[in-house]
């Protein structure tokens, strides 16, 4: 059940566990993230979906580390988000010979579909999707657009344009391109970059679960949220892999460290407070947020639903052995104390 004013924005979800490309920036791309056969059964999505509507998520996103087209059954997927009464989005590169289903999908009524793109001619896009080809995805794009207008349909498009320090002269084209289509368009930083050496430190290639784990065990005492602060991928959004696990953020690869337990067995205070409480946001860099009255209000919730109601906070410091570390990588408690408080007092 949301509290009164609260506004969570987006449930993750990944239907599918695997992308084509092998963009240098990504750690799918890298394959930090190993592809896989694995798929998320329609009647557990439907579940997740239920619970994710339940504790009011306001969108699905059918994307997060994959290409959401690999799914041949995608429309399936889509249908179901729209009988909950969600907006569905879904994020592609289109970069694919054959979409078999791309009809069938578009007339399941996604509300938004996401086009990521890095160049207006091959040379350039190949930089960064590495593996994909470019008139693959304009025809997929062109021949979309014209389903949905033929058809009367209401999915609307936004071409992403990643932009580096070597494509700056592919915006304006990009742009062209897209009113000309009669879509959105939208210009985004590209996150590192396609030539950084790979054994750069933070390259896409650097972060293995070794890594994360080094990195948290180096943390320092302090944390954003002992001063205030919260984090809006924490609190707004939510990201579900395809067996159902729920996982740090989406701003980080699904390793074994940032995994915080199964979406359907976990209540929504406990995944909050194994989230708030993990070790690895102390040494995160994300741009953070003044917590806000509805922020301290889940918070507070959430403690007092994981541990049985406490008087003081010396009482729910007594109780730091209750609260296991485990493979999730949370602190103990001894954390905990100084969070709440910023929030308790």
């Amino acid at each position: 059940m949301a509290i009164s004013g609260e506004r969570l924005e987006t449930a993750c979800i990944d239907i599918i566990d695997a992308c084509q490309l092998k963009c240098p920036t990504c750690v799918r791309g890298v394959r930090v993230m190993q592809n896989s056969s694995a798929k998320m059964s329609l009647e557990k999505f439907c579940a997740v979906l239920d619970k994710a509507k339940s504790e009011g998520y306001r969108r699905i996103g059918l994307y997060s580390w994959t290409e959401p087209f690999l799914n041949r059954a995608l429309q399936d997927y889509v249908l179901e988000v729209k009988k909950r009464d969600l907006p569905c989005e879904i994020s592609t590169t289109l970069s694919l010979r054959r979409i078999n289903n791309l009809e069938a999908t578009l007339l399941a009524n996604p509300d938004l579909i996401y086009v990521s793109i890095s160049g207006w001619d091959q040379a350039t896009y190949q930089i960064n999707h590495v593996g994909g080809n470019l008139s693959y995805v304009l025809a997929n794009l062109e021949r979309a657009v014209s389903i949905v207008r033929s058809r009367g349909l209401t999915t609307t498009f936004q071409l992403k344009f990643i932009k580096f320090d070597y494509n700056t002269s592919h915006e304006e084209p990009l742009r062209s391109h897209a009113a000309g289509l009669g879509i959105n368009y939208e210009v985004i930083a590209g996150v590192g970059h396609p030539d950084t050496p790979p054994d750069t430190p933070f390259h896409a290639r650097s972060f293995t679960d070794d890594f994360i784990r080094e990195q948290m065990a180096a943390a320092p005492e302090a944390s954003p949220e002992t001063c205030g602060k919260t984090c809006g991928l924490m609190f707004d959004y939510i990201s579900i892999d395809c067996h159902g696990d729920v996982y740090i953020c989406c701003a980080f690869p699904n390793q074994p460290s940032l995994r915080i337990g199964s979406y359907l067995d976990l209540s929504a205070q406990e995944i909050l407070l194994r989230r708030w409480t993990h070790s690895f946001c102390k040494v995160c860099t994300m741009p953070r947020r003044e917590a806000t009255d509805v922020d301290k209000r889940r918070i507070r919730r959430a403690v007092a639903s994981t541990f049985s109601p406490l008087a003081s906070l010396s009482q729910l410091h007594n109780r730091i052995s209750s609260f296991s570390v485990g493979s999730r990588g949370v602190d103990s408690l001894e954390r905990l104390s100084p969070d709440i408080a910023m929030l308790t007092g």
